[in-house]
């Protein structure tokens, strides 16, 4: 065999032999797996190896839950320089690391507290998207004007990108600085009521599955009609609906009991409304029957 040939038999060999990468669906697991023991104390050895082999295999995740368990001392020896390498390491493709830092230089773990670092590398955690306890943590940075100027404006526009529903501690954020006399930019006044509005059916289907219950009580199998739909008109300044009935279910009874069951419901907030508008107004649909087809402990027609 000549030295071309031999040295192409080699080269396939070799490639045979290396290990295929992992889907990104496999990485995602693998990255779950180590997640759901980052906060169990009596970690095993063999837990630990299984996180550290994933973490050397590149998955970021595990890398970081690593860090954890080196910084707590869950089934590892405590060491506080290992976690800060581990999460620094993790900073460099996944945005999260810088979140630990951040965490560990306010909190003064491992050092002296730091402030001005802790603001630093929650700022760079938030240049990825989606890392939203970075994001309501620079915002308070930013109002209290702690590690660095107060920048209101800055606080605000982070508020808003770490709210996830009405009444959260960011939307909170930002209701505190509006009330400030900071003004919303268009854009930022379309995420605001996106938010409510996502807040608002939440409320609704939860809303549906107590009146279904009330329903059940009052009337016999089969003697509701199948849909309500109500209007709930808003007010600038209260959360109380005037709600009255604008499609009837047929029924004037299980009118009045749809009604009496909203009695008590209130909006969560109230939405930004446009200029020279004075009222908002919901129509939420209420299935009245659904609870003849199941269990009376356990609505969910609207699921």
């Amino acid at each position: 065999m000549n030295k071309a040939v031999v040295l192409l038999v080699l080269t396939a060999l070799i490639a045979g032999c290396q290990a295929t990468p992992p889907s990104p669906q496999e990485d995602f697991q693998t990255g779950l797996r180590c997640r759901l023991l980052m906060d169990k104390e009596n970690t095993t050895a063999e837990q630990v190896e299984n996180i550290r082999e994933s973490s050397e295999n590149g998955n970021l995740l595990c890398k970081l839950v690593l860090g954890f368990l080196y910084e707590r001392g869950y089934g590892v020896p405590q060491d506080i320089h290992r976690a800060k390498t581990l999460y620094q390491s993790v900073a460099v493709g996944k945005a999260a690391g810088y979140e630990q830092l951040a965490r560990m230089a306010e909190e003064g773990i491992g050092q002296a507290p730091n402030l001005v670092e802790a603001r630093q590398f929650y700022q760079l955690a938030v240049t990825a998207p989606g890392n939203l306890d970075s994001e309501a943590k620079l915002a308070q940075f930013m109002e209290d004007g702690r590690g660095g100027p107060q920048d209101l404006k800055g606080a605000l526009a982070h508020y808003l990108n770490a709210a996830k529903y009405v009444d959260d501690a960011p939307w909170q954020g930002v209701q505190r600085l509006r009330g400030k006399g900071l003004v919303l930019s268009a854009e930022q006044v379309k995420h605001y009521n996106e938010i409510w509005i996502d807040s608002l059916d939440r409320s609704l289907k939860s809303t549906e599955v107590d009146v279904q219950q009330a329903l059940a009580k009052q009337f016999k199998s089969g003697a509701a009609g199948k849909l309500v739909t109500l209007q709930l008109v808003g007010n600038p300044g209260s959360v109380v609906p005037q709600i009255s009935v604008l499609e009837s279910s047929g029924d004037r009874s299980i009118d009045q009991a749809v009604l009496k069951a909203m009695s008590d419901y209130r909006f969560l907030d109230e939405p930004i409304l446009a200029a020279g508008q004075k009222t908002w107004q919901v129509n939420f649909i209420v299935e009245t029957e659904c609870y003849d087809r199941l269990p009376r402990t356990q609505p969910s027609c609207s699921q």
